[in-house]
């Protein structure tokens, strides 16, 4: 029968059932189909007896129940499960066969049929068929809940995956907002530093010579303010040479060279000449090249905490240390000023912010480390792949002395700094 109906219609009346009978003799598939009937089932029924006859049973519509008789001419219920299987279905496959030995129905059990039942013992059919219709519509309902669930986690996964592309183009986009808000800041430092040699410094400088000859014309007339004159030409110098010092280190901002450790040599030797404070460099471990990005942010988080150090902690003494170590890279900057209190908006200080923007551009993240006798510690930690990103708090009380070979160049910057700010 090729009547298109699906799946059994469970009630407590008659159960609609279409059954594939794969078996030669019609006495013993009516028997079973009686059988069936009187256990109260309503039963469509179609008989196979070969290969080409069940796979065209099996194109026709959804079966059920299969019963299939163990051993016939030319074909067996071996053969039939394997069709089954084939075709990956999971109607309950129930051998019926007038005798079969328990190795070998145990043997098509493992195989994948559901049980098997004695042509003589047929009482045990309809108590059988219901227990395995019971347990397909277990499985069907356990097949639907899994697609269901991964249907969800498809949408989930995919809804995951589109939130991760937005919120990484919200870090990119941040990235790069930062270091437009970096080279903004830089090219107006600049821009003050030409100003004042330009244009303040000129100015100055003209009042110098008119102080001076001033100075002279009272001197060689003996005019009693010509003292004072001297005082205001000397005041005139002093305030000349801080404008030019100051022009320099607005203009002077950018880290020459690829090498992180020379250009820090550089820096201390600047902050000698233009402070007039001891600043010394030391440097430890194997120091792998680094991107021009990385040395430059470094470079500049340096200059900043020195230069704050010594403007507003009046440090005498500034350190800087380099040590490469084989977790990561560790600059700190050590100075002696003044006894440094963190405060709840320090962080919101121009200074201190701008050296955030840096460390974020590479990863990082900043915090104040006063000293216990006075002055604070900048630290910033870069760890290669696979290491920790934060120093132990040895490595930030002392410079590392390992001189082990640090991880591969492509590192994952990622700074913890101790900054002290007073901008």
């Amino acid at each position: 029968m090729n009547a298109n109906v699906k799946g059994p219609a469970h009630s407590r009346g008659h159960r609609t059932l279409w059954v594939l009978l794969v078996e030669d003799s019609e006495p013993d598939a009516v028997l079973a189909e009686k059988t069936l009937e009187r256990g109260g089932f309503r039963v469509h029924s179609q008989r196979v007896q070969s290969s080409k006859e069940m796979e065209k049973a099996l194109d026709s519509r959804n079966w059920d129940l299969i019963l299939a008789d163990h051993a016939m001419p030319g074909f067996s219920a071996p053969e039939a499960l394997q069709l089954i299987k084939t075709r990956k279905l999971d109607a309950p496959f129930i051998i019926v066969s007038g005798y079969i030995d328990e190795d070998t129905a145990v043997a098509a059990m493992r195989e994948g049929a559901h049980d098997y039942i004695m042509k003589g013992r047929l009482a045990r059919l309809v108590p059988a068929v219901e227990r395995e219709l019971r347990e397909a519509e277990v499985r069907q309902d356990l097949r639907r809940a899994h697609e269901e669930l991964e249907a969800r986690v498809e949408s989930r996964t995919a809804a995951l995956k589109d939130a991760n592309l937005k919120l990484q183009a919200m870090f990119e986009e941040r990235r790069r907002l930062e270091n437009e808000l970096l080279e903004i800041a830089e090219n107006e430092r600049r821009r003050i530093g030409f100003d004042l040699h330009d244009d303040l410094g000129q100015k100055l400088t003209g009042a110098g010579f008119m102080a001076k000859g001033l100075q002279r014309r009272l001197a060689d007339d003996k005019h009693p303010f010509a003292e004072e004159a001297g005082k205001v030409h000397a005041l005139i110098e002093e305030i000349t040479m801080h404008t030019h010092n100051l022009a320099r280190q607005f203009s002077a901002l950018d880290a020459q060279g690829d090498d992180l450790a020379a250009v820090l040599k550089g820096l201390a030797g600047h902050v000698k000449k233009m402070f007039e404070t001891e600043c010394g460099f030391t440097a430890t471990g194997a120091i792998p090249p680094l991107p021009q990005h990385t040395i430059t942010q470094l470079y500049k988080i340096c200059q900043e905490a020195v230069s704050n150090s010594i403007k507003h902690g009046k440090a005498k003494h500034v350190s800087i240390s380099l040590a490469g170590q084989r977790q990561g890279l560790i600059l700190s900057i050590r100075n002696d000023g003044q006894p440094f209190a963190p405060s709840a908006g320090s962080k919101n200080r121009m200074g201190l912010r701008i050296m955030n923007y840096r460390a974020n551009t590479i990863g990082g993240k900043l915090e104040i480390k006063p000293l216990p006798k006075g002055g604070a510690l900048v630290t910033c930690a870069l760890a290669w792949n696979g290491a920790p990103s934060k120093p132990t708090r040895g490595d930030l009380e002392r410079p590392p002395k390992t001189k082990e070979r640090p991880g591969p160049r492509s590192l994952q910057a990622q700074t913890a700094m101790s900054a002290y700010s007073g901008q």
